[in-house]
């Protein structure tokens, strides 16, 4: 009986906590995935590093010398993207639960205030990992929407990013500082090639 008489309690505090916060403003859905605005499809973070200064070519050749030292720091839009993945296992189970409010869209307040709906799926409560993480969502999370960062965009290779990839696509730029790099890697290679080969077809050339 004290045990049952525990449980109670806890429930209907936890309903009472639960009651000041307003879920129902979370049962309406944000604007379809295809209406959303450039910055979702090509977020600032990759607006800014992308851009052709000296700046993002020598972050992009710090980042493979370390790469090939062994050294290689994860990019601080990783931990961004984990915490997306971690927002969607707990609207899932969210969902499993079969919650009376259908949520339907996200913002900050639901996934850091410790009285939203969402709260004790998300345990411990978590932290924007930079200062600039904000999250959103985009759609009707209950079908087919998706979680995103204001400035670092969505999860790259999930399955609503690639649902969309053509969007994601016509925002990119043709020309960015990574592929400037890339380019100055392998350029070298691109000339020997052609001399090797006019090498070899004198050689054989010789030896008939």
């Amino acid at each position: 009986m004290k045990l049952s008489g525990m449980v109670l309690l806890l429930v209907c505090l936890s309903v009472a906590s639960f009651a000041d916060f307003d879920a129902g403003a979370y049962e309406v859905a944000e604007t379809p995935v295809a209406s959303m605005s450039s910055d979702f499809f090509y977020p600032p973070f990759f607006r800014d590093t992308d851009r052709l200064t000296f700046h993002n070519i020598k972050r992009e050749i710090v980042f493979r010398l370390e790469f090939i030292s062994g050294v290689r720091p994860e990019p601080r839009y990783m931990n961004c993207y984990k915490m997306q993945k971690r927002i969607e296992r707990a609207l899932k189970r969210y969902q499993e639960a079969s919650n009376t409010a259908v949520l339907r869209r996200l913002d900050d307040e639901l996934l850091f205030n410790s009285e939203s709906p969402l709260a004790p799926y998300l345990k411990p409560m978590p932290v924007p990992p930079t200062t600039r993480c904000s999250y959103k969502s985009a759609g009707d999370l209950s079908e087919d929407g998706m979680t995103y960062c204001v400035y670092h965009g969505p999860v790259h290779n999930s399955t609503a990013h690639r649902r969309y990839a053509k969007y994601f696509s016509r925002e990119k730029p043709y020309f960015t500082a990574f592929d400037l790099v890339e380019l100055l890697i392998f350029s070298p290679v691109l000339l020997i090639l052609p001399v090797t080969w006019y090498i070899m077809r004198k050689v054989l050339e010789k030896g008939r």
